[in-house]
């Protein structure tokens, strides 16, 4: 049985901004939408959520979202199609996610019927700002926070969930080098590293400051126990292509607790699957990484996450040592997975394994 859907008050911006622009070359996360969803939760209940213009919260400064991080967040896209359609890429696996992360701080977790026709409906009005074909994307930003006023230590007893989006063309505009980190750990056993809290993501700027310092564009990150193991890359799950005799084979670390749960990730791993291409879930050692190197037999690494899709890493930088990998235009698993990947998230290729959410 399909839940009712929630009722939303609706109040429209006098005119659209989104006239004019050239929306797939606006820099990720510059211009944003015109409209946002907002939601309360309060003495136990959500409150009727509101469709209403962009702008800024006036909120004070004891709210405990701001004191001890009590804030989680996730990220999806809307696409366009051939014809104009508008297409959410499984908002479905966000809106479980999202809850997961609520449940893992404490906080109330959102009604998926009131995320889903919430956010179609923000879809809908601000569908204007979809770039055209595969040109960009409409970044979707749900996130739910602690709005309690107070310094006491305990779990949000009112919230606020709110959804805003803005449009992109692309969030890594080239290969990336990347320089695993033995000093720093992204998440621990028993930690939050398989769900998406706000919290996750400030501790990893040191890191990848000094990756750019040395002249890279993010870290590899390595297991908070052994510091051996390859977990996540940057913000991005991370594959391995490895030659296998006359084929290859796919290597990603499997989800231990300490790796989030990516759906580009799930969803690369399925279409591996349907180009009969063997892809293994299962710890990968860093100098597993560096011997295959040597023997000649990395022949492609690439990131997956919500903004980037896949991206493309070039080289990986290991106690002073460069593995340089193959250029792009000699792989050929990464760009064929990313192809058929974004076909699909665009409605250029059929949805065979009902992923699209058609506006």
């Amino acid at each position: 049985m399909t839940a009712e859907p929630h009722p939303i008050r609706i109040e429209r911006v006098a005119e659209s901004r989104a006239g004019g622009l050239d929306l797939a070359s606006i820099p990720f996360s510059s211009v944003f939408s015109d409209h946002m969803l907002v939601a309360e939760f309060a003495d136990g209940r959500w409150g009727e959520p509101v469709i209403q213009p962009y702008g800024a919260f006036l909120l004070p400064p004891n709210i405990s979202a701001l004191q001890y991080g009590i804030s989680v967040f996730e990220g999806l896209k809307a696409n366009r199609g051939p014809e104009g359609e508008v297409f959410l890429f499984r908002p479905r696996e966000n809106a479980a996610r999202l809850n997961r992360s609520a449940a893992r701080l404490a906080l109330p977790e959102v009604p998926e019927a009131m995320f889903l026709h919430g956010l179609r409906e923000l879809i809908r009005i601000d569908q204007a700002w979809i770039p055209a074909g595969d040109a960009g994307s409409l970044y979707v930003r749900p996130c739910v926070f602690s709005i309690d006023e107070s310094v006491r230590v305990k779990p949000a007893e009112r919230c606020l969930f709110i959804i805003f989006t803005f449009p992109f063309g692309s969030y890594y505009s080239a290969p990336v080098d990347v320089l695993v980190t033995e000093q720093y750990v992204r998440a621990f056993a028993g930690g939050t590293g398989a769900v998406k809290p706000a919290g996750n993501y400030a501790p990893a700027l040191i890191a990848d400051r000094e990756a750019q310092a040395a002249g890279c564009g993010t870290v590899m990150w390595l297991d908070g126990q052994e510091h051996r193991y390859v977990e996540e890359c940057g913000v991005m799950n991370v594959f391995f292509v490895i030659e296998d005799g006359a084929a290859r084979r796919v290597i990603t670390p499997e989800l231990s607790g300490t790796i989030l749960p990516g759906v580009t990730r799930d969803s690369v791993l399925t279409l591996l699957c349907d180009m009969k291409v063997l892809a293994e879930e299962r710890k990968i050692a860093i100098d597993e990484v560096v011997e295959l190197h040597r023997a000649g037999r990395l022949m492609e690494c690439f990131g997956t996450g919500t903004a980037a899709t896949l991206s493309h890493i070039q080289r990986i930088r290991y106690r002073g040592e460069d593995l340089v990998l193959p250029a792009v235009e000699a792989r050929t698993i990464g760009p064929a997975v990313r192809e058929r990947l974004v076909a699909v998230a665009t409605g250029r290729a059929p949805d065979t394994h009902g992923w699209l959410d058609r506006i």
